[in-house]
């Protein structure tokens, strides 16, 4: 009896549990309104955008299949029929839940990648439609352009008509007897006037500017030109540690030779400040440019020209910098001199450079002849001529090469007395290019250049500044003979950081020794090495520093060494 009473109770113990495990998931289910805990309500989920399906799977795979309200009137039904529920249920409602979620996953993927294709069918919709008015109105703008050039052929022939009617009235009229009167030729008057100005105007320039490609610039009302105004503000503090012929910059040829001992000279000077002024305009013919650049490095810092030219399509006319020169080439230096060994030189000229090809530019041109010559008086006869070829490879090397000829005529001071006279043939050679190293820094960028010839020392910034001769008379034979010269540097700039950068530059500068005429005291060779800082905090303003080292060595053997430190500020505007 007691164990048949033990079974009893031990089987409606496992009926109670089966109900009650049966109906945990459904009333769990059952809230809604309840999101401060556990999984978010279905209505949420199913509002729940695409985008956020893969980073929210948990709530996805929560979602029941069916609807909320058949969900809210379950309770109901488990308190009828609870065992059946409980040998249906529990199992069961985890496998749906695994599935649903991964169905809705399934099911979003679809959407987005359904939404995504009817986007690029939407965009080529509109490209086929671009293209189709595009060509639609281009063929109606030929379509005008035909009617105008119809028009004016029908206008043209009525003119020729009319003045040929009016000479046979005229012709008619003088038979006749008949006088023109004053209004009838006051009439003819103002036709004319008309006429003038209908072909005045149907011949005249464009009166718009495009400004996109001459950005800064400011239209000047009634023309078709445009004006811009540029330049900078420097401030330079010089320190030199020891003695030298220019406190404000480092001209290595002015070191004094022998060494020389002194104190410490300070200059502060603003005179590298410079200012331009740049006009451009469009013609029925091709655009044409104005360019005029001054800044106060004259005497008492006076205004000194540095540039003045014009240009129309390939041709160039004016002053500015000479094309034996690389101006792509130009190492970012703070020294107002520059570096020695570069072919640094602005005159007037005559220029043509026209393109070939894609890559490549072809400038010629005939350039002021000013010669200096030692034991003597140069005078200029015939221009310079420079042939210059540049190429641009594969968008990342540019390379240009550079020829020059010139003829220099001098008249000796022989210490005879007698007037001799001579001439002699000038040449020089340059090759110089840029490139960019990448290693680790894609503005990072190695330049040089090199050039060598007879009787082209003032084209060579150091022997242009101390105003060495291109060629000297021999005062025994009175004969006169080019200079030699070698000239070069190399410049390595490093990027730090997107507005931090550093330039380092090494130049020399080598003067031949065979020529009898030139003193043991003159110049043989200089060396030039610099390092900088330069940090610009915004685009308009570059803060920086430089040392610089030079020597210089004279025919004789004596040499001379010098030091100087540079601090910049400098403006853009």
């Amino acid at each position: 009896m007691s164990n048949l009473f033990f079974r009893v109770v031990l089987i409606a113990s496992l009926v109670f549990m089966l109900m009650s495990a049966g109906s945990e998931p459904v009333f769990a289910q059952d809230v809604p309104t309840d999101t401060s805990s556990g999984p978010a309500a279905p209505e949420k989920e199913e509002a729940t955008p695409p985008t956020e399906v893969t980073t929210s799977p948990a709530k996805v795979s929560t979602a029941p299949s069916t609807a909320p309200a058949k969900v809210t009137t379950a309770p109901a039904k488990v308190t009828t029929s609870a065992p059946k529920e409980a040998e249906v249920l529990p199992q069961p409602v985890a496998e749906a839940t695994t599935d649903t979620g991964g169905d809705s996953f399934q099911k979003a993927l679809a959407k987005l990648q359904a939404q995504l294709d009817a986007q690029n069918k939407q965009i080529e919709a509109l490209k086929a439609q671009y293209a189709s008015e595009v060509d639609t109105r281009q063929k109606e703008i030929d379509k005008q352009n035909k009617q105008i050039s119809s028009q004016e052929k029908e206008i043209s022939t009525q003119r020729q008509a009319i003045q040929s009617l009016q000479q046979e009235v005229d012709t008619a009229k003088a038979q006749a007897g008949q006088t023109i009167s004053d209004s009838e030729k006051a009439l003819r008057s103002r036709l004319e006037t008309v006429e003038g100005s209908i072909k005045k105007s149907e011949e005249s320039e464009s009166t718009t500017y495009d400004l996109e490609s001459f950005p800064g610039s400011i239209p000047i009302p009634g023309s078709s030109a445009a004006i811009k105004f540029g330049g900078f503000v420097k401030m330079n503090v010089v320190e030199s540690f020891d003695p030298i012929g220019t406190t404000d910059r480092f001209i290595v040829g002015t070191i004094p030779v022998p060494q020389e001992d002194g104190s410490n000279n300070a200059a502060l000077t603003v005179s590298q400040s410079r200012l331009s002024v740049e006009m451009r305009d469009t013609t029925q013919y091709g655009a044409v440019r104005a360019f005029l650049e001054a800044d106060f490095s004259g005497y008492d810092d006076t205004f000194k020209l540095r540039h003045a030219f014009g240009q129309y399509k390939s041709f160039l006319i004016g002053k500015t910098w000479s094309t034996f020169m690389d101006t792509r080439s130009r190492p970012e230096d703070l020294d107002r001199e520059g570096i020695n060994g570069q072919i640094f030189l602005r005159q007037a000229q005559v220029r043509y450079f026209p393109k070939i090809g894609q890559d490549w530019h072809l400038l010629l041109s005939a350039e002021d002849p000013t010669a200096v010559i030692a034991n003597g008086t140069g005078i200029s006869q015939y221009p310079d001529l420079v042939a210059s070829v540049e190429r641009d490879i594969f968008e990342r090397w540019h390379v240009k090469s550079s020829f020059l000829l010139r003829k220099m005529y001098g008249e000796c001071d022989c210490p005879d007395g007698e007037p001799k006279s001579d001439t002699t043939t000038g040449w020089a050679i340059s090759i110089s290019g840029m490139t960019g190293i990448s290693r680790w820094d894609k503005r990072d960028n190695l330049q040089i250049q090199l050039s060598y010839g007879e009787g082209y020392s003032h084209y060579v910034n150091d022997l242009g500044s101390i105003g060495a001769a291109d060629a000297g008379f021999d005062l025994v034979t009175g004969r006169l003979n080019a200079v030699s010269v070698f000239a070069m540097y190399a410049s390595f700039q490093k990027w730090w950081s997107p507005n931090m950068r550093s330039s380092f530059i090494y130049g020399y500068v080598n003067v031949e020794d065979d020529y009898q005429f030139i003193d043991p005291n003159l110049y043989n060779n200089t060396s030039r090495f610099s390092v900088n800082y330069i940090w610009s905090p915004i685009a308009r303003i570059d803060l920086g520093a430089e040392f610089l080292f030079g020597s210089r060595s004279n025919q004789n053997g004596e040499t001379g060494k010098a030091k100087q430190l540079q601090l910049s500020a400098k403006y853009r505007y």
